[in-house]
């Protein structure tokens, strides 16, 4: 399933055509529409709302506080997490460090970072993110830039001064070569699966966003919590 174009342990990133089937994607869309439409209408309480109108984000561990059922939570978190097992082996979903996120015509972008530097994720190594695009990114859409090869070198180069968890573009291209970056094109059901030290941002548009819908989520193959797991 990993494209052949790059492969997780060399590049820190993989395109998975196809990750999600139809069943799922349909599925995890009609429960997320739910909260999206909870919170347009002016419901939720005062952090939901917060973070949903600065960033665009709805956390999983709140989707119950988001006029989702407790059991369609738990169902879209198994059903997160046992796709992420089918594709990575066994692994542990971080459901605090998983969000949805809606973008609508505003420029809410993350510069370059690592979620290992500035997602706090460092604690859970290894870890990988798997984002999924809930609508077709990378041309009318930003999609996710990443810097292939990056984990592997992020591990030793010397950060910027001071350092806020991002870093600038200067900082990119002096230990990157242009090559390296790689804005994939993704389709509703495709995934991109990133190392937690691989260097990403959200892709820069010369035209306006009309909208993204995606889901980002951290599962961990660390041995404390593989053990948790009902057959660690």
């Amino acid at each position: 399933m990993l494209a052949p174009a790059m492969n997780l342990e060399r590049d820190g990133a993989a395109m998975v055509r196809g990750y999600l089937d139809e069943e799922p994607l349909r599925r995890i869309v009609d429960i997320i529409e739910i909260a999206f439409a909870y919170l347009v209408s002016g419901q939720g309480d005062q952090t939901v709302r917060e973070l949903w109108g600065s960033v665009g984000v709805v956390t999983l561990p709140s989707l119950n506080r988001c006029g989702v059922a407790s059991e369609l939570a738990r169902e879209l978190s198994s059903l997160l997490e046992w796709e992420a097992n089918r594709l990575l082996g066994p692994s542990y979903l971080l459901a605090v460090h998983c969000s949805i996120r809606r973008m609508y015509l505003k420029s809410i972008r993350l510069e370059w970072h690592t979620d290992y530097d500035g997602g706090g994720t460092s604690g859970y190594d290894p870890c990988y993110i798997i984002w999924l695009p809930l609508t077709a990114v990378g041309i009318n859409q930003p999609s996710v830039e990443i810097v292939r090869g990056s984990h592997r070198r992020m591990r030793d180069l010397p950060f910027p001064s001071p350092h806020n968890g991002q870093f600038p573009d200067e900082w990119v291209a002096r230990y990157f070569a242009p090559a390296a970056r790689v804005t994939p094109e993704l389709a509703p059901g495709d995934a991109l699966v990133l190392d937690h030290r691989t260097l990403h941002r959200t892709q820069v548009l010369n035209g306006a966003a009309l909208g993204r819908t995606s889901i980002e989520c951290r599962v961990t193959q660390h041995d404390a919590y593989l053990a948790a797991l009902p057959n660690g």
